[in-house]
């Protein structure tokens, strides 16, 4: 039998691999323990059960396989909201917490509609949800499963001002129109090199990447989202860092105005978004852009 900080020890020499392994070694004993990392720190010496000792090296033997650790644990935290996630689910990242800053601080608490497209585990729909009681969210994904397990994440934070429809993009809307419409697509090309490296290799690839460029799914929601929105309504997606210029340009093409294209935290541009323009002396977008 060993203590907390031989295991550690152990785990740290098994993920060397990683570039997180002392933080991987941590919160996945954390995981077995059900503790906070305090914890860990405060009983270096205490020595496992031998059933406890054998569930913490096979997560580590996971861990050292790439299998992410939000996978491993089936939790992951985003905006401080701790959500379950799965293998089916695309885990959220800080990045995207920018899309989620950027909103709460333009619009207030007046009510809105608004649209979270691909919701995944519904980090984005439930986080705007929670910090903004008064509006109405509405969260699709084309995956029954992903609609699951954000429905369950929804519950365990009380919400009861969002809801969820299984849908592929716009299909299954109905015509209903939007204040606001969110997004996080796949935006990775689909021979980037990346999608074979680290944690993304076990990401589910329909949330990762989309076309040659990576731009096929952001070109059929830039094409279609004002059909979505009320007029005067906003569009909001991340992208690629190096995807600023052709996503700015096509929201340009199809009539959004006073766009906005912002950088995360390690400077690189990672948000853009545009109003709906409601000039009637502008081209009639709904006649078709040929795209789908």
């Amino acid at each position: 039998m060993a203590n907390i900080r031989e295991l550690l020890a152990q785990a740290r020499t098994a993920l060397d691999d990683s570039p997180s392994a002392v933080l991987d070694a941590e919160v996945l004993l954390c995981h077995v323990l059900d503790c906070e990392r305090s914890y860990l720190f405060t009983w270096p010496e205490k020595i496992l059960r031998l059933e406890l000792e054998a569930d913490y090296q096979q997560l580590i033997a996971q861990r050292a396989q790439g299998v992410p650790v939000a996978y491993i644990t089936g939790m992951r935290e985003f905006w401080s909201l701790p959500l379950r996630v799965s293998s089916e689910t695309l885990i959220p990242r800080p990045e995207t917490e920018l899309l989620i800053d950027t909103v709460l601080t333009r619009f207030d608490h007046t009510p809105l509609a608004v649209l979270d497209l691909g919701t995944g585990s519904g980090a984005i729909a439930i986080a705007l949800a929670y910090a903004r009681p008064c509006w109405r969210v509405t969260a699709c994904d084309i995956s029954a499963e992903c609609i699951a397990i954000a429905q369950d994440n929804a519950e365990q934070h009380q919400l009861r001002n969002l809801e969820f429809l299984h849908s592929d993009w716009f299909e299954n809307l109905g015509g209903r129109r939007f204040d606001l419409i969110v997004t996080n697509p796949p935006y990775i090309a689909e021979h980037d090199p990346h999608l074979s490296q680290g944690d993304v290799r076990f990401e589910p690839a329909r949330a990762l990447s989309s076309g040659a460029d990576g731009l096929d799914a952001i070109r059929h929601l830039c094409a279609h989202a004002h059909r979505a929105l009320h007029p005067g309504g906003w569009f909001f997606t991340e992208h690629g860092y190096d995807q600023k210029a052709p996503v700015g340009q096509c929201l340009q093409q199809h009539g959004f105005i006073d766009l906005l294209q912002l950088l995360d935290l390690a400077g690189q541009p990672r948000l853009s978004g545009g109003r709906r323009n409601d000039d009637q002396n502008t081209r009639n977008h709904d006649s078709g852009t040929g795209l789908s």
